[in-house]
């Protein structure tokens, strides 16, 4: 470069003024590490095998016990199983190849629909959903097609799969006429999985860092000359990726003092866009979901904010509900929501919202033992000014909420604040910086939330409810380094900040108290 350099001076004369044009153009970022990236997934699972598929379609749900009395035919992929909101038994079956013996095997099943796992004595142990869903993509894909099928395969196991199926998206709609997408048995690259996560996390928080800084351009160089070492994907090569990347995935930013309280959820709305029994379906597959998710990861923390759907599952699956109750005992799983479900708070009387907290927390105190005090309403588009005395008086003395930043010409200016009713009675409030419920919890999050978050110096700690993109977050704490992550209930943060509230009260700096909103 410098000898060429030489010869346009030379050229030019002693007074040129030689000016370079950056190596790395937009054009490069947006292709080829974006390719870099698509190529790395497409290693991450390779298939060995079609899975022989049944089905037997109804039109309303049918209980496992009764799913043999179904009258079932063959399907492939691209065949058509139902319409909206239709239902289906699927039985699926294979035998794993004497070639896999050795590697780690998993089920890639996408029904064009959600279903639901069970295992042989009828209890739900994993949700699925399709691929191409409704859905906001910047979150991260939202199908969960991958089954665990062995850890270390012999070269002989055999697949017998029962699934429970409803022939609709996360939102209701109808995806690819209702057709089989994909049954496979296949092997999965661990090593290039992991990389495809590194990866994925310092791309993203390429594009939250600022273009003109030193890291940028680290980051950006290690990004490429993966890119450009990626070829054969074979172990060496995976692990020298790796090597790189680590790198930049240890480096730590500016301590901001800032703390970052990361908890699991899933917003579950009972009644919107499908029937009431795919509500009751819905809270089956996300809570054997979510069984999984804690043997896998034994940092994740979920929390649960509507009683109503642990009732469905006491009645509709007793062992997932003993499960369910384990977990709680562990502190694995955070009743959060002192109402009986996320209600509305427009129209819904005073009497109806009483009622809500009354029954919501008699049964968090008569199933697990606890007595909830933070009510969590993320997806309200209102609130009653007698709200504060509602909670306040009947022992919840904080709130988590969102709605009010999801407003196109106002911008609600605080996160954590006193909110004071009509009667004087107060309540402790946070709304997360973000300005969501549905963080993807990458980078580009957490420096949305550090640069929304208002007067920094009064708001020590925050609170961040997100869905479970473990690996994202697992890789994305080494990356961040702007906040100090903690896998902490909600709980935990409502504690910490009535302490602050209080000390910060005395020093009259408290909270901003919010009068009648």
């Amino acid at each position: 470069m410098f000898k060429v350099a030489a010869r346009v001076a030379e050229k030019h004369g002693k007074g040129a003024i030689l000016v370079m044009k950056p190596f790395y153009e937009k054009e490069i970022f947006d292709h080829k590490l974006q390719g870099a990236l698509d190529r790395l997934k497409a290693r991450i699972y390779t298939k060995v095998k079609d899975l022989d598929v049944e089905f037997a379609p109804s039109a309303e749900p049918v209980r496992f016990a009764d799913r043999l009395n179904l009258t079932y035919k063959k399907i492939v992929p691209g065949e058509k199983w139902g319409g909206l909101f239709d239902c289906a038994w699927f039985h699926l079956t294979g035998k794993a190849d004497p070639s896999c013996a050795g590697k780690k095997l998993v089920l890639l099943i996408d029904l064009n629909g959600e279903g639901c796992v069970y295992d042989k004595n009828g209890s739900a142990v994993r949700g699925i959903t399709c691929v191409n869903s409704e859905y906001d993509r910047s979150l991260g894909l939202p199908g969960k097609r991958v089954l665990q099928f062995a850890g270390k395969s012999n070269g002989g196991e055999t697949v017998d799969l029962w699934i429970d199926a409803g022939c609709n998206d996360l939102f209701g709609i109808l995806r690819e006429n209702g057709t089989l997408k994909q049954a496979e048995l296949a092997v999965v690259n661990d090593k290039a999985r992991d990389l495809y996560y590194d990866y994925w996390v310092l791309l993203d928080f390429l594009k939250a860092t600022d273009r003109d800084t030193a890291r940028y351009s680290q980051i950006l160089i290690a990004l490429n000359e993966v890119g450009n070492l990626l070829y054969t994907y074979d172990d060496g090569e995976l692990d020298r990726c790796a090597e790189i990347l680590s790198v930049q995935l240890k480096k730590k930013a500016a301590d901001t003092g800032l703390k970052l309280y990361a908890t699991g959820h899933a917003h579950l709305d009972l009644a919107w866009l499908w029937p009431l029994r795919e509500s009751r379906r819905k809270a089956l597959r996300t809570f054997s979901t979510a069984m999984e998710m804690f043997d896998r990861y034994p940092f994740y923390i979920l929390g649960v904010s509507q009683p109503q759907q642990f009732e469905w599952v006491k009645r509709e699956d007793p062992a997932l509900y003993e499960k369910i109750k384990q977990k709680v005992k562990e502190g694995r799983i955070e009743p959060q929501g002192a109402m009986w479900v996320e209600s509305d708070l427009n129209v819904t009387s005073g009497e109806s919202l009483v009622r809500q907290v009354l029954y919501g927390k008699k049964f968090w105190r008569e199933e697990f033992g606890q007595e909830v005090k933070t009510a969590h309403l993320p997806d309200v588009f209102g609130f009653s000014g007698a709200l504060p005395q509602i909670l306040a008086k009947s022992g919840v003395d904080s709130l988590i909420t969102i709605k009010m930043s999801w407003n196109k010409f106002n911008v609600f200016p605080y996160h954590t604040f006193n909110w004071r009713g009509i009667d004087g009675s107060e309540v402790l409030v946070h709304m997360p910086p973000e300005g969501t419920y549905n963080s993807a919890i990458a980078p580009r999050s957490v420096a949305a939330a550090e640069k929304k978050l208002s007067r920094p110096g009064l708001v020590r700690q925050r609170f961040n409810p997100v869905r479970d993109r473990r690996r994202r977050r697992r890789a994305g704490q080494r990356a961040f380094g702007t906040l100090e992550a903690d896998r902490q209930p909600v709980g935990a943060f409502a504690r910490r900040a009535r302490v602050h509230a209080r000390i910060d009260r005395r020093n009259q700096e408290g909270p901003r108290q919010i009068e009648n909103l």
